[in-house]
């Protein structure tokens, strides 16, 4: 599709979400898919940086899978919680889910642990819930373990996104809306083959298709209309809405020396250009 929209694009598939962060930190990609919270954290550090198409929003992708005898997220009080990475989009699902559930930081004990680890550590006893996603909640959930929160809990809290570096978006434009014109026709793809696109992207990932099944079915996808809308101002449901919330986050935790300005964090014209 690509080679079709006459766009060279050289992908590099990583498993861990933080493998990607790295190499578009240290410069050795131009544009990456992460989540909202993380650009505006790069953004913070220099690394200027714009979301130019949202993907989906997360509903039961991204889940804490916790201990049988644990109820609820209230129930991991003096107890356990694993994230993937300090003030990470990990952490703030966390702390957010925890904070609803009306407990503090200080009631929990946290470790650091990659998501796709969770299942691992929870065997061991090394924590008694923790943040993950697919295929590791369809293999945690068969043995037992519990879902006790899912990102559709905190409406936007976890945002798919696909940013680039603004230096690559002023030197390159054309490219970028190339590239976010074959994403569309993949995904449409993905919508009208989905048997053939099912047993692609599991192979790719390495997973069984029942597993990734159930990973693409928990996560909200957003068409051209919809990345349109998301990317305005308006409405409690856009993008520069989350972005706030996220950033207020962060700003009261100290990790953002000043509360950033959101409009400068997404780039709509491409989405907009597109749809036209």
């Amino acid at each position: 599709i690509f080679k079709k929209n006459n766009v060279d694009v050289e992908l590099m598939l990583k498993k861990n979400i933080t493998e990607s962060a790295e190499l578009y930190k240290n410069g050795e990609v131009d544009g990456f898919f992460d989540v909202l919270a993380d650009v505006i954290i790069f953004n913070s550090e220099g690394i200027t940086t714009k979301v130019v198409y949202v993907s989906d929003y997360s509903d039961a992708g991204d889940v804490i899978i916790g201990r049988a005898e644990v109820k609820s997220i209230a129930g991991l009080k003096n107890r356990v919680v694993s994230f993937e990475g300090v003030n990470t989009f990990s952490h703030i699902f966390v702390l957010k889910t925890l904070e609803k559930a009306g407990l503090k930081e200080a009631d929990v004990k946290f470790e650091n642990i990659p998501a796709l680890d969770v299942l691992t550590a929870l065997e061991q006893k090394k924590i008694d819930a923790g943040h993950t996603w697919e295929p590791v909640t369809s293999q945690a959930l068969k043995k037992g373990y519990k879902r006790l929160a899912k990102a559709g809990d905190i409406p936007g809290i976890i945002s798919d996104v696909l940013a680039f570096n603004t230096k690559i978006i002023k030197e390159r434009p054309d490219d970028i809306k190339r590239i976010i014109k074959s994403l569309v026709e993949a995904k449409a793809f993905v919508f009208s083959n989905r048997e053939e696109a099912m047993k692609i992207m599991a192979k790719a990932e390495e997973m069984s298709v029942e597993e990734m099944e159930a990973g693409f079915n928990d996560v909200s996808h957003l068409d051209l209309k919809e990345n349109v809308e998301v990317t305005g101002k308006k409405g409690a449901a856009s993008l520069h809405n989350f972005g706030e919330g996220i950033a207020d986050f962060y700003f009261k935790r100290g990790q953002l020396s000043k509360m950033p300005n959101i409009d400068e964090v997404i780039e709509p014209r491409f989405v907009n250009e597109l749809v036209r």
